[in-house]
């Protein structure tokens, strides 16, 4: 927090405020809970089934970004299978009865299980998995996974978990077969073309090696890795064979050794004591060209410090040269100080930004190490190690290895199973997994059964509030008070949001514990955003000058006028009103962008808090700041290092070398501007001075307030760093209005949510009834408070029936009458209960065709 003169009494509530407390009502004291650096949204269990699935895997669609595809193993035949297109929010089945490979037509051999995923540029998706004929069969899906064709079978005998990797025009499968491993592999030239697989491989090396994975490289090289001996307690070892011409005429090398582990083939851990663990060595590959680690290979994998202690980790190496040497010491991702297990690790590198996800199962929250909570984390690309951020937890509920029903006729129980699965890609991480936990409420008799549970991990929270503060996506709290257009966020797939600054003369500077300056101030007084294809734009107006009256807002560089039902910019875009005069601007990626205007009557300025949640936007001075930075990467991925210990060289780093890399071009921005105005209109590069006085030309300082008046303006004010971020601006500055503005932010970013809705699978024939669900989730996850109220269900604007009441994870459903044949809109408005401490909300349209289609 900040650094005050004096500590003082509780104040009483001023009058000018009692109006917005009294809004702002018992939500007070969500607002100072922590913050992670990633964050997960509402649970889905996709599968819902009364038998059992595990052994999940999952994908998504490098040519459309909503598109998910999962497969699990199912314990009554065949494998779980569903799709979703609306970017993992709902899931349909390719078959009714939600399994695909269990010997219908056209499907391909009956699958045994371990089922493993691949979807390469081009759309194709591909399956690989085991048949009870012990053979290992590769499906083909053209429609984003509603069908499939058998393309290959390869291997037979003695099998057992297979691998895919699709990339670089090729497609390969690694199994292990006979007690070695085996690869084959063909070209990929289009969307169903597919050439013919090669001449199975017996890689060298590799007897007695098996729970490993495939990747590979954007130059074609293809990376195997093995865990030896695949039984016992450990010691073991993770090999490593290279194609390093894939197709070419070469052949797998010879096995080296990238790193030994403590844990076995066979290795039983307290929450895992049936089945045991392994490794479970995965790789993948930097694959972003503007990355500054492109065609680096990563290497995830569970260690074990002690020897049979159950502290196990989560460990990452990586390569520069397709994995011949690998970087050491290891990088421990997992950041609990507990002497709990951690264990089934999945990475994945995001196609479009290099960004690095990793998500595992963890027991550090289980005083017995025996129950387990999904965790993830990512790491942005820099030319040195990774660095990992704070980790979070992801998964809603918390499961023990074993479950209430009986694992079926002659199947071992093998609890959460040997691997689970992960997606990332389009600034997403979409990990899958198995538990017991009916987290979502899915099994409403109680009953515990083993489900197939997704989720989607954004960055966290993120704030840009009074002269400015900023909370950057992983929690970090510093000021930045230069002056012109800067990104304030941005992703490597098209997100980008930019803030206007504006400095101000005052008497006083302020002092932030973080960066350990004392500045001068200035404010946000724009904002700028991309949202899909469209440029939205909350300005003063073209010229930058003020107008009390309001500020403008244009798409595209028109001026609009914000209905109270918003303005839609398509693909899951909009702009609709937020608060007092403020605006929400939805992304098609999922987040959500808060802007609250105030106007600051006695400098003629509107000042702007911009509030970002669930967003999967990772740079900018919003941005995450990697392990041993002291601030946001720079635009090319490089990190300034550690804080320095000399003040000069702190104001340097800071309002020079940051401000500068992050400073908007005439070629870069988003703002509108009146002619003969540019962004270097707007840029004031000597500013904030490196010592006060803060003086402007032809302007006077404000005039401050006591601190006593002050603190008391900002009682309602919670959280160490906003209560202090609001005392000191309204000393600063001499304005009550911060403190309002500071309120108002706070109710809207604990209090807003985010609705979505959904129909079932529509029967097949016309005039059916649907069951309508939707979901309300906070914007802010502190802590796990669902909202409670009723949500009312429209079709075509019309009331589908009695508002319908949530329940205690914030989701309502409501059976509809029967429905006309044809296409129609499902719209669904969240009303809070009159105590409740959230917001309304309502989704964006949901299209439902009825009539021999699916809803």
């Amino acid at each position: 927090m900040r650094k005050l003169t004096r500590s003082l009494p509780p104040p009483a509530i001023p009058a000018a405020l009692a109006p917005a407390l009294a809004v702002a009502g018992g939500l007070l004291l969500l607002c100072g809970a922590a913050l992670s650096q990633v964050s997960g949204g509402t649970d889905r269990n996709v599968s819902k089934m009364a038998n059992y699935q595990n052994e999940c895997a999952i994908a998504k669609n490098p040519t459309n970004k909503l598109q998910l595809f999962a497969s699990c193993n199912n314990s009554t035949g065949g494998l779980f299978a569903a799709r979703s297109t609306d970017g993992g929010a709902t899931w349909t089945y390719p078959d009714a009865d939600k399994t695909i490979a269990d010997g219908d037509a056209g499907q391909g051999p009956a699958a045994c299980c371990d089922p493993a995923l691949a979807w390469d540029t081009f759309g194709n998706l591909f399956i690989t998995y085991l048949t009870n004929a012990n053979t290992v069969e590769t499906l083909l899906s053209t429609d984003a996974g509603l069908t499939f064709s058998n393309l290959v079978s390869l291997g037979s005998g003695n099998v057992d978990q297979p691998s895919v990797a699709a990339a670089a025009g090729a497609v390969w499968v690694v199994w292990n077969q006979s007690n070695q491993m085996r690869a084959s592999g063909a070209a990929v030239t289009g969307l169903g073309v597919v050439g013919a697989f090669g001449a199975m491989q017996t890689i060298p090396g590799t007897t007695g090696c098996s729970f490993g994975d495939l990747a590979v490289s954007p130059g074609g090289a293809v990376v195997q890795a093995c865990e030896t001996p695949t039984g016992g307690q450990g010691p073991a070892s993770i090999l490593i064979n290279i194609d390093a011409d894939g197709l070419g005429a070469g052949n797998f090398g010879a096995a080296s050794t990238a790193t030994s582990t403590n844990v076995g083939g066979f290795d039983f851990i307290p929450a895992q004591n049936v089945r045991s663990i392994d490794a479970e060595a995965g790789l993948a590959f930097d694959a972003d060209a503007g990355s500054p680690r492109f065609g680096r290979l990563y290497l995830v994998y569970t260690e074990e410090p002690v020897n049979e202690n159950n502290d196990t980790d989560i460990m990452v190496r990586f390569s520069d040269n397709n994995g011949s040497t690998w970087s050491n010491p290891p990088i421990r991702v997992n950041d609990d100080a507990t002497a709990r297990s951690q264990f089934l690790p999945r990475i994945a590198t995001n196609l479009l930004s290099g960004n690095i996800g990793v998500c595992w199962h963890d027991a550090r929250n289980s005083a017995g190490n025996t129950a387990m909570q999904e965790f993830c984390t990512v790491s942005t690309p820099t030319p040195a190690s990774p660095a990992f951020f704070a980790n979070a937890q992801i998964s809603d509920g918390s499961s023990t290895g074993s479950g209430s029903n009986p694992p079926a006729a002659g199947q071992l129980d093998i609890q959460f199973g040997d691997y689970s699965g992960l997606a990332y890609f389009q600034g997403l991480e979409h990990p899958i997994w198995a538990d017991v936990s009916n987290s979502t409420g899915d099994n409403p008799d109680g009953t515990t059964r083993w489900d197939a549970y997704t989720d989607s991990v954004t960055g966290g929270a993120a704030a840009n509030e009074g002269d400015p503060h900023i909370t950057t996506v992983d929690n970090i709290n510093y000021d930045f008070q230069s002056a012109g257009e800067f990104g304030a966020l941005r992703d490597g797939e098209g997100l980008l949001v930019q803030t206007r600054q504006t400095p101000v003369a005052t008497a006083a500077a302020i002092f932030n514990d973080y960066t350990g300056l004392t500045s001068c101030v200035s404010l946000n007084t724009a904002v700028a955003a991309r949202v899909g294809t469209h440029r939205v734009t909350l300005q003063p107006n073209a010229s930058g000058v003020p107008d009390p009256t309001g500020l403008q807002l244009r798409v595209d560089g028109a001026l609009t006028t914000l209905s109270a039902t918003g303005v839609s910019l398509g693909a899951g875009g909009r702009i609709i009103p937020a608060g007092s005069g403020g605006i929400e601007i939805d992304f098609p990626d999922g987040t959500v962008l808060l802007v609250t205007p105030n106007w600051w009557s006695t400098e003629s300025k509107w000042f702007l808090n911009v509030d970002a949640f669930h967003t999967p936007a990772l740079e900018g001075i919003m941005g995450a700041r990697a392990r041993g930075s002291w601030l946001p990467g720079l635009p090319d991925g490089t990190s300034l290092g550690p804080q320095p210990a000399s003040l000069h060289q702190r104001y340097i780093d800071l309002n020079q070398k940051f401000a500068d890399a992050w400073r908007v071009t005439d070629k870069t921005s988003l703002f509108d501007y009146a002619p003969g105005t540019s962004t270097a209109t707007f840029t004031q590069a000597s500013w904030p001075p490196e010592n006060p006085p803060c003086v402007l030309p032809e302007s006077h300082p404000a005039k401050p307030l006591s601190e006593l008046v002050a603190q008391k303006l900002c009682r309602p004010i919670v959280g160490k760093n906003r209560h202090s971020n609001c005392v000191f601006d309204v000393m600063v500055t001499g304005n009550p209005g911060f403190a309002k503005a500071y309120l108002i932010s706070q109710r809207l970013q604990a209090g807003s949510t985010t609705t979505t809705a959904s129909a079932d699978r529509g029967p097949g024939k016309p005039g059916a009834s649907a069951t309508l669900t939707a979901i309300v989730a906070p914007n802010a996850r502190q802590g796990r408070v669902s909202p409670s109220g009723l949500v009312e269900f429209l079709i075509d604007g019309e009331k589908a029936g009695e508002p319908a009441k949530l329940d205690a994870r914030g989701r309502a459903t409501l059976q509809t009458g029967r429905i006309k044949p044809g296409r129609h809109q499902l719209v669904a408005r969240y009303l809070p209960g009159k105590e409740s401490r959230f917001l309304s909300s309502t989704s964006l349209e949901t299209p439902v065709v009825v009539g021999g289609g699916t809803y």
